[in-house]
């Protein structure tokens, strides 16, 4: 896209011809995309929008099935329970397919070690397993372990990311949206020093990736992981349970 946008401007302006046959449907991780765009190519964009919320539990076990259409390898209850968790921490049909590849592996595996084994379909356990494989990784005991005030910053990006659909941020945004975390839940805003502290820390840990060069107020910030990682790790935290409402 170049900086006047004039690629998105001719796409969106054919459909406005005489006997044009086209119709653009666009797919955007934010709802508020049109206002980010210039003027011109707005005013070429319909007013109509859908918004697709994450799946829920029973939609995620459809798509599974649906994956797995004639072939029976998979005890429904296994599916149910991936799906389940999915469900629970993202909606994300991606991750749930994840899961249910990683569960297979396990279950081949374990068929392989013990031929006695009556079961030969994927169960329950071979999906829990590859859950705690899954949510177990390095980098989430590092989220699960780094101070207050990181998991707070980390919850800041993650909630940036849902509000604006954009993967790279910027450190006085996260600032912003942590100064707003911390007013609306009685947190003492720690000072801009001190999260710029927390940001060059997680980039060390390569938890985000920090632009590289010196570190100022406009510096671009991307998690390195997914996101759902992030929420699995912090979403039922003791110590901070109002973390939950922005993950």
């Amino acid at each position: 896209v170049t900086r006047n946008q004039s690629v998105l401007y001719n796409i969106l302006d054919w459909p406005t011809k005489p006997n044009s046959k086209l119709i653009v449907l666009g797919i955007a991780n934010t709802m508020d995309l049109p206002e980010k765009l210039l003027p011109r190519i707005s005013s070429r964009m319909g007013i109509q929008r859908l918004c697709f919320g994450p799946y829920n539990y029973t939609q995620l076990q459809e798509i599974i099935s649906t994956r797995l259409n004639g072939i029976n390898a998979f005890e429904k209850q296994a599916i149910e329970f991936a799906s389940r968790k999915v469900a629970a921490i993202s909606g994300d049909a991606r991750r749930a397919l994840e899961i249910c590849r990683r569960a297979a592996e396990v279950a081949d595996y374990r068929l392989k070690t013990n031929k006695t084994a009556k079961n030969q379909l994927v169960i329950m356990a071979d999906v829990e397993a590859a859950i705690q494989e899954m949510f177990q990784a390095p980098h989430i005991q590092v989220m699960k372990s780094v101070s207050k005030l990181s998991k707070i910053f980390l919850t800041a990006m993650v909630h940036e990311l849902y509000k604006t659909g954009m993967a790279e941020t910027t450190f006085d945004r996260v600032a912003t949206t942590v100064s707003s975390i911390c007013l609306n839940n009685g947190e003492a805003f720690p000072g801009w020093d001190i999260l710029l502290k927390i940001g060059c820390d997680l980039g060390e840990c390569r938890i985000i990736l920090c632009e590289p060069g010196e570190k100022h107020r406009l510096q671009k910030l991307q998690l390195n992981f997914p996101s759902d990682d992030v929420s699995f790790a912090l979403k039922d935290n003791k110590d901070i349970p109002w973390l939950g409402n922005y993950l």
